[in-house]
């Protein structure tokens, strides 16, 4: 148990929607195809805008709503797999676009799961003297990577950010953050993969290249074995948080919300019979996002907490599975 609470949540939309009929004007697909398969109608794409722009964006909606200073942040954490630049980081982008000169910054990669590590790690720091405000940011531009030729990836992914700002609890708060579970498994890298730069220098013997080590082809777009995916998205939701609720000493049946990270309606809906909740708590937004990686899970948790769905005192389950393959879950007050 961490004392944690979020006191400000922000995202950015994209303004380009791409549906399901235009991608059929691409590739080899249909919309009736697309939706029974994955719950997708449509997806955002960026309409030219960067990662840190998008994350930077997110990061000023979550400051106004928290009501704080960009000078009280005093760390910030962004979760991306598509940055602009391996040099200098995401994070550092948007403490210069935000004004947020006191917090140190760095960025993680853990995929779709990225923002059930970053509120763990965010709960263990808040345990540290001195710091008091933390800024998450998710952004992402999954089309920087997605093959518009591949029918099999390119219907599923949109673009997107969202931003939380957590803080101490107040006494007398209920705002907590109950319990985590996070995992990988290292051998299943091979079902979902993009690859950065090759090697090459004047220095290297062309004999001496080392061969992929996922044999793959692809170069930087993504290429996923999804029938392995979704056995392994299934499994780890599921078990992540049935684990992170024992952990938490509380029953599913405590929940007011899950919110998984929006990959693939079919996924959440097995993922509800093997857990037998109510699909009610079960949000799903992927119809008109599309699979937003790392951001999909704090821009259902924006919507929620502008829309007045989400309230004070409310427990809720998030779950991430993605690339590594990674996967975890968090149960938080909120």
């Amino acid at each position: 148990m961490f004392d944690l609470k979020i006191i400000g949540t922000g995202s950015f939309i994209p303004e380009t929607v791409v549906t399901n009929q235009m991608m059929t004007e691409i590739v080899e697909t249909s919309d009736e195809w697309i939706t029974s398969r994955t719950g997708i109608s449509e997806r955002r794409l960026s309409s030219g805008e960067p990662t840190w722009y998008m994350g930077a964006q997110a990061a000023r909606k979550a400051l106004e709503a928290s009501g704080l200073d960009p000078l009280d942040i005093d760390m910030i954490v962004v979760t991306t797999i598509t940055p602009d630049y391996y040099t200098p980081s995401t994070s550092c982008i948007i403490q210069d676009e935000i004004g947020a000169k006191k917090a140190f910054c760095f960025d993680m990669n853990a995929a779709c799961t990225g923002f059930v590590y970053a509120l763990d790690m965010a709960g263990r720091y808040l345990s540290t003297p001195g710091i008091n405000n933390i800024l998450i940011v998710a952004a992402e531009n999954i089309s920087k990577i997605v093959d518009y030729s591949d029918r099999s990836t390119c219907v599923l992914f949109g673009d997107g950010a969202s931003a939380a700002i957590v803080s101490h609890a107040q006494p007398g708060d209920e705002s907590k953050l109950l319990s985590t579970v996070l995992g990988a498994e290292g051998e299943g890298g091979r079902v979902l993969v993009s690859a950065a730069l090759e090697l090459k220098h004047p220095f290297v013997p062309a004999d001496k290249v080392w061969p992929d080590r996922f044999n793959h082809t692809a170069g930087h777009y993504i290429a996923m074995v999804g029938q392995d995916v979704y056995k392994f998205a299934v499994r780890s939701m599921t078990d992540s948080i049935m684990q992170a609720a024992e952990k938490a000493n509380i029953s599913l049946d405590e929940l007011h919300f899950i919110v998984p990270h929006q990959a693939n309606s079919r996924i959440v809906e097995a993922a509800t019979k093997r857990m037998k909740v109510d699909p009610a708590i079960m949000i799903q937004r992927m119809q008109d996002f599309g699979n937003t990686s790392s951001a999909s899970i704090p821009i259902c948790l924006d919507e929620m907490i502008r829309d007045g769905k989400l309230k004070r005192g409310d427990k809720v389950a998030i779950s991430g599975f993605g690339g590594g393959l990674t996967y975890g879950a968090a149960i938080f007050v909120y």
